[in-house]
This record gives C-alpha cells, sequence and structure tokens, in this order.
C-alpha cells in the first residue's frame, strides 16, 4: 500500500563534499529533504520507488532495474566517499511486470540488471534514507518520449502493484525543474519563458491540476530544459484517485535551475 509521495530535486551542490561553502545557498532545500526524511522515519516503508529521469542510456521504454542491489556513487561530481547501498524489491518489480504482461496493449517496459544507479536516485536517497534501516528500492525511469499520457497512464498501474502489496511503499519523483532561469546555470544561456514553466507546474500541482499539466506543451519544457516533469507525471499517475494534499516544502534558485520539494500528503 502506499504511504508517502514526494517529489524531490538532486542537486549535486546539496551533498556535502561536493557543495562544500556553496552548501549554504541550498540549505532551504537541504531542510525541506531532511524534513521528508523524518516523515520517512515515521513511517517506517518497506520500500520506496525512485523514479529518476537520468537513466544513462536515453531509451523509448520505460526502464526498470532488478538488480538484486544498487550502488549509489557520486565519483563523477569529485566525491569518492559518498556511496549508498540498498536491496531491491524484486518482488513489486514482478507485480509491475505481470501487470503489465497481462494488458491488452502493454507499456514498452525494459528489464535491466544493473547494479550502478544514477544521480537522480543517489542524491536525494542519501538524505532521505538517512537512519532508515532495512529499506528497500525500485528504480523506475520514464521514456525520453514526451508522452504524457503514456506516463501518466504507466504510474496508474504502478499503483495497482503498490495496492496488491501490504508492505509499506513510498514513491518519489527525482527531478529538477527549469535549467535556463539565470545565467548561473552550469548549462549556461536564460530563457524568457523558463519561470513561467516553474510557476504554472508548481501552481498545477498545488492545485492538482493534472489535465493542465499534461497540457505544457513540449516547446515549452524544451526551453526550460527540465528533467522532472516526466518523473512528477508518472508519480501523479500513481496517485490518481489517492486522498492527498499537495504541501510545496521549498523552491529555490540560487544557481539557475529550479529545485522543487513539495510532499503529497496521503489521507491513509
Amino acid at each position: 500500500m502506499l504511504t508517502f509521495a514526494s517529489i524531490c530535486p538532486h542537486p549535486p551542490l546539496i551533498i556535502p563534499a561536493i557543495g562544500q561553502n556553496n552548501l549554504t545557498q541550498l540549505q532551504t532545500t537541504v531542510n525541506s529533504l531532511q524534513k521528508l526524511n523524518e516523515k520517512l522515519l515515521s513511517d517506517k516503508p518497506d520500500t520506496i520507488v525512485v523514479i529518476s529521469p537520468h537513466y544513462h542510456k536515453p531509451s523509448e521504454h520505460f526502464i526498470m532495474n532488478i538488480a538484486p542491489r544498487y550502488l549509489g556513487s557520486l565519483k563523477n561530481f569529485g566525491d569518492l566517499a559518498t556511496g549508498l547501498e540498498f536491496a531491491v524489491n524484486i518482488e513489486l518489480a514482478e507485480a509491475v511486470n505481470s501487470l503489465n504482461n497481462g494488458r491488452k496493449k502493454t507499456f514498452p517496459l525494459q528489464i535491466i540488471n544493473e547494479e550502478g544507479v544514477d544521480y537522480g536516485l543517489t542524491i536525494p536517497l542519501f538524505y532521505l534514507t538517512q537512519k532508515l534501516i532495512g529499506v528497500k528500492l525500485l528504480a523506475l525511469h520514464p521514456p525520453i518520449s514526451f508522452n504524457l499520457q503514456e506516463i501518466f497512464s504507466f504510474g496508474q498501474l504502478l499503483k495497482k502493484a503498490c495496492q496488491k502489496t501490504t508492505q509499506k511503499i513510498a514513491l518519489v519523483a527525482s527531478g529538477d525543474l527549469s535549467h535556463t532561469i539565470s545565467p548561473d546555470s552550469p548549462i549556461g544561456g536564460t530563457s524568457p519563458r523558463t519561470k513561467e514553466f516553474d510557476h504554472a507546474l508548481i501552481k498545477f500541482l498545488k492545485h492538482k491540476k493534472i489535465n493542465e499539466i499534461m497540457a505544457i506543451e513540449k516547446n515549452l519544457s524544451e526551453e526550460a530544459k527540465e528533467c522532472g516533469l516526466k518523473p512528477i507525471m508518472l508519480l501523479l499517475g500513481a496517485l490518481y484517485r489517492v486522498p492527498y494534499v499537495p504541501q510545496v516544502l521549498s523552491y529555490e534558485h540560487p544557481f539557475g535551475i529550479g529545485y522543487l520539494t513539495m510532499e503529497m500528503k496521503l489521507k491513509i
């Protein structure tokens, strides 16, 4: 059963060994993630399903990783010390796959077996899983195609899989919003419509305007260079007809990238 749902950013600078002196400029985000960690410690989930946009091989398929364990590393960011290791909930993965195979029209789902997981998982989990003992993971990655309806529908399938188990399941959509808010952005360049994207998405999330989110134009998403919309849409599909109250914990963009932390407080 679903017991927790959130949207989390994944800026490498919130990792102390990477951010160092810059960490203070993202303290609001860090505080929000620590607040979510406190909630998870209280809920004691059996499994966290993390939806990340950063699978290292762009694919037209949904990706589900069934490696027996996940190893999270931040060596690509110069941090040789930070490392995470988690067991994987294979039973939940099998439930997702079985439900998909039972559909008249299956989703394009690719099953992989890779221990190494991307920073889109590792960075938020660095905070979310502190002192959380024995929790398992399941990693999902949405396809590169901009089909928000299909991604939402796959989220509904994930919901069914979570409902088939008595285990407590937490859902985390990992993603950043606009990457072109100011010249401070590491990707360079700014866009006049960037703030429009972030403002609209946050407003729609706060008011649970699913159709409006689904109607966001592809060219606006591309102009914003965001990486959060697809994970968020999959999360919203999993929360379809689940009673919840959206709560924005923080939103900031000190380095030209929009970082949203949000909890969907489930009414259970």
